[in-house]
């Protein structure tokens, strides 16, 4: 496994129960919620059934959730991960409370999280699957290298190919 990955100011671990009370925080949150596939609110069995799939998923190579903590107190700002993994191809999906929005945080997650999940899995090609009102989301791909591979009303489909 190629996690943890520690940073400057971040460290992703993969997702466990004790981040249970973090996970459901953020993604209960509204301005996360709004872009997220998961309907509001989820209750914290919701949270707990949702770890335990991502902790089977990583054991069946199926999914890999990074729980994105800050250095400085070990706090979950964030996650994120790897789904739909196949034998060169994988999703990647990102969230990240909103207090630490416009900070850089997502991008220096991405920065160390791609290149060692590539080099892990053997990736080819990485997608993104990014609603189209997300405008944070979609710069952020295009400024790792992201490019625009299909749309339709709801959303945009973003791939990664590694050379």
């Amino acid at each position: 496994m190629f996690l943890p990955i520690k940073s400057h100011r971040i460290t992703l671990n993969l997702i466990s129960h004790k981040h249970g009370p973090g996970l459901y925080n953020i993604l209960n949150e509204f301005k996360v919620a709004q872009y997220n596939d998961y309907k509001i609110p989820l209750s914290k069995t919701d949270i707990k059934l949702l770890i335990q799939g991502d902790i089977e998923g990583n054991y069946e190579g199926k999914t890999i959730r990074a729980a994105i903590e800050h250095n400085t107190n070990g706090e979950l700002i964030g996650t994120c991960g790897l789904y739909k993994i196949q034998a060169n191809s994988a999703y990647i999906g990102f969230e990240l409370t909103p207090h630490f929005w416009h900070q850089g945080y997502m991008s220096e997650t991405l920065k160390e999280f791609i290149p060692a999940a590539i080099h892990y899995l053997n990736l080819k090609t990485i997608y993104a699957k990014v609603s189209k009102f997300n405008n944070q989301s979609e710069q952020l791909l295009l400024k790792h290298g992201f490019k625009i591979q299909k749309s339709d009303n709801t959303y945009n489909i973003y791939q990664l190919f590694n050379r």
